[in-house]
């Protein structure tokens, strides 16, 4: 449109260009550079109104049934279980409510490195992320939702194997058949697909659907699939083992359905009690049992007790962090750290597992892929309050699992998430920059910034590598060390140079070649290797492979928790988050964490002698009376 529009005053085609091509980048500066403006506004205002409500109201009360440490995806849901079942609850939260724009889907990309991020850093990686200086950016949510605010709204469950693996570990009760009535309990699918009842829940508090807007470019990745011979069909039903899908996202209505407005919310105030920006410092021990928390709040530092449990919620670098402060963790280390040593549980912290993502970049045929100025049109925002345009996009429409040709596992080694932007999206605003990328990288992503981009990005499902997170000092604000070790074992290498070659013949396939898709050339930094050579991918992998988000492990079941995710070795204290899975699932995290959370909420239930079941019981026989 504006190349039309300026073609009629200027007649030199590559003038028409250049100037198209100024234009559409100022007006990508004008429509971005207020929205980290505006989120630190909403999130200054959002403080100043709670700290006058701490000045002028009443103290909360002291003593709760059970306190539960973060509002994230899973605290969340456990405090609002527990609230529903009747317990006095004590929800604690770092950061504040969640500033409207996080709930447009489309926005996503400009959400980290913002005051409602935590903003982690990794360690130097010697193997990985060598075009990002080795460094990842970890973004967790410091905010009302925790990492379900953040995250790019995907809801996957993984493999069912994943999970009978976790049964077959001695831990009881973890298989699929046992865990899917969690995964239906939380979920209200409001799309259609095959064998719907038997996999999906209706009546949920999770909006779960596959409706949002999807770019064209998605439907070339559907018909690519089945040129490739895998089925097109529900990858968290039947399509588990191998599967090409629409993706199917935590969305309501075109507007994210964060954990904390799903669950916990419509609880504030009746038996659940609410702490924001309120930081956990620690445990409170009494000998080996748990009975409070300390935390810091507008500057002042307060206790709170508990009378029957603490459940740690915080994260996988969260829950061991806090577990650490607290004097439980390896006993070395806490004396090194000048912490008193309460348990002696040498495993919290280690364990850390995480997704590798590393894409293929094409350019396709122009509006296949997300339009960078669709924010801009006034059909866009018309669309928006009906729940439906590119506003309710989360730029990745599509998904897979996929068998790389040296796969030995059942299981698929690789997931695919179909992309419809890449770095080149936003010329360089947000999206590079949130990689943290090196200025090396921009030449060879620039020259794409004025095409319609999109990318078949393979995330190793199931990583052989390993990490673990330690302190770096006793004062509970500074960040812990994340050490994740990426590409440390030769198997994610050579699973990802698998998978980039798979990546290469989906983008050649009819499909795809009728969406003119071009992938980039050499980058900069393996351009003196022959280009696609197995030397030229492990070369890419390890200078592009970055986290896609998912760390696990750190307080993994059978080591740090039991099977009922009590911490070993001491009692009141429970961890009940993504850092409890002793291996990582083949998808996703955000799913099977809402359905640990929903089988953690049940468990703290029975051990407490009330059954969750029997009050549904009670109140389904006084409806039929």
């Amino acid at each position: 449109l504006i190349r039309s529009h300026l073609s009629s005053f200027y007649c030199e085609p590559l003038r028409v260009l250049q100037l198209t091509m100024y234009f559409v980048k100022w007006l990508l500066f004008i429509t971005i550079s207020p929205l980290p403006i505006l989120l630190s506004i909403s999130f200054a205002w959002t403080f100043l109104l709670d700290y006058l409500s701490y000045l002028v109201s009443p103290p909360p009360p002291s003593s709760y049934d059970y306190i539960v440490v973060g509002a994230g995806s899973a605290g969340s849901v456990v405090a609002a279980r527990l609230a529903e079942a009747g317990a006095k609850v004590l929800l604690v939260e770092a950061g504040g409510p969640a500033p409207s724009v996080a709930h447009i889907p489309a926005m996503v990309g400009f959400l980290q490195n913002s005051p409602i991020d935590w903003m982690f850093r990794t360690e130097v990686q010697e193997h990985a992320g060598l075009a990002m200086g080795g460094v990842s950016s970890w973004p967790r949510g410091k905010v009302l939702g925790g990492s379900s605010i953040l995250n790019y709204m995907l809801y996957v469950r993984g493999n069912r194997r994943d999970y009978d693996e976790w049964r077959d570990m001695g831990l009881e009760g973890w298989g699929y058949e046992e865990v899917l009535p969690y995964f239906k309990k939380s979920e209200h699918f409001d799309s259609e697909v095959e064998n719907k009842d038997e996999y999906h829940g209706i009546g949920g508090d999770l909006t779960v659907t596959t409706s949002n807007h999807k770019e064209p470019i998605i439907e070339s990745f559907l018909k690519a699939g089945q040129e490739m011979g895998y089925d097109v069909g529900d990858i968290n039903g039947a399509f588990q083992d191998a599967g090409f899908t629409k993706s199917q996202v935590t969305i309501t209505k075109g507007s994210r359905s964060g954990t904390f407005k799903a669950f916990a919310e419509k609880h504030v105030g009746n038996n659940l009690t609410l702490l924001s920006y309120s930081h956990v410092n620690r445990i409170l021990m009494d000998g080996k049992h748990a009975v409070g928390v300390e935390i810091s709040r507008f500057g002042k530092t307060e206790v709170y007790k508990a009378d029957k449990e603490i459940i740690l919620s915080a994260g996988t670098v969260g829950s061991p962090h806090i577990l650490m402060l607290s004097g439980i963790g390896d006993e070395q280390h806490l004396a090194d750290m000048g912490i008193e040593t309460v348990h002696h549980l040498p495993d919290v912290g280690k364990n850390l597992q995480d997704h590798l993502m590393v894409g293929l970049n094409m350019d396709v045929k122009e509006g296949l892929g997300t339009d960078p100025l669709a924010g801009l049109y006034p059909s866009t925002a018309a669309e928006y309050m009906e729940g439906k345009g590119p506003l309710s996009s989360n730029a990745c429409g599509g998904l897979a699992h996929i068998h790389t040709e040296i796969n030995a596992d059942p299981r698929p080694d690789i997931q695919l998430h179909m992309a419809s932007i890449t770095l080149a999206i936003d010329h360089g605003f947000s999206i590079f920059p949130n990689f943290g990328m090196l200025d090396k990288a921009w030449p060879w992503v620039e020259p794409h910034c004025y095409n319609s981009t999109a990318a078949i990005t393979p995330v190793l499902s199931r990583p052989a590598s390993k990490g673990f997170i330690k302190l770096k000092s006793k004062d509970p604000k500074e960040h812990p060390m994340i050490q994740p070790n990426y590409l440390t074992e030769k198997k994610d290498v050579d699973t990802l140079v698998a998978a980039m070659k798979f990546a290469v013949k989906l983008s050649e396939t009819k499909a795809f070649k009728e969406a003119d898709a071009e992938a980039w050339g050499p980058d900069p930094f393996c351009e003196h290797l022959p280009f696609r050579s197995d030397e030229y991918w492990e070369c890419y992998v390890r200078h592009f492979a970055a986290t896609i988000y998912h760390p696990v492990g750190t307080c993994a079941m059978g080591t740090v928790t039991d099977q009922r995710l009590k911490v070993r070795g001491v009692r009141g204290v429970r961890v009940v988050d993504g850092s409890v899975m002793p291996s990582i699932v083949g998808g996703n995290t955000n799913a099977p964490i809402i359905m640990i959370a929903e089988k953690g909420a049940d468990m703290i239930i029975q051990d407490s002698g009330r059954s969750f079941v029997d009050k549904e019981e009670k109140k389904k026989g006084k409806e039929e009376l």
